[in-house]
């Protein structure tokens, strides 16, 4: 039993100021916290632990998922979106007016933007 992952179960059913643990032993942070019917889910998340434990874990493991997807899929759009930098300098020193100079200079923005926001517009 892992006593950070016993405390988040148990802290999802009793108010953490309730309670600490001190490794996997209880400590009521007041005795009239220590009632029955909280006796009753230290008892229940204790006995069902290995079970509420892995659907923890596999919570845990969706959202890392979800965030790692979310990341390689950011990736891959800068990837897919970005020019080389030949194309950059290219356009760049195509510009030979005002409104070149704006239309690349709000190209720019918004890669600056979607960086910073962390999202596409």
């Amino acid at each position: 039993m892992k006593s950070n992952i016993l405390c988040t179960l148990l802290a999802q059913r009793i108010p953490p100021e309730q309670f600490q643990l001190h490794g996997l032993e209880m400590h009521w942070m007041d005795e009239a916290f220590n009632t029955p019917e909280n006796q009753v889910i230290v008892a229940d998340v204790i006995q069902n632990y290995d079970t509420l434990a892995t659907e923890y874990q596999a919570g845990i493991d969706a959202e890392v998922a979800a965030k790692e997807a979310i990341l390689a899929a950011k990736a891959q759009a800068y990837l897919d979106n970005l020019p080389s930098w030949s194309q950059i300098k290219t356009n760049i020193n195509n510009i030979t007016d005002l409104a070149g100079a704006k239309a690349f200079l709000l190209k720019l923005a918004r890669v600056v933007y979607w960086d910073i926001k962390n999202t596409e517009l």
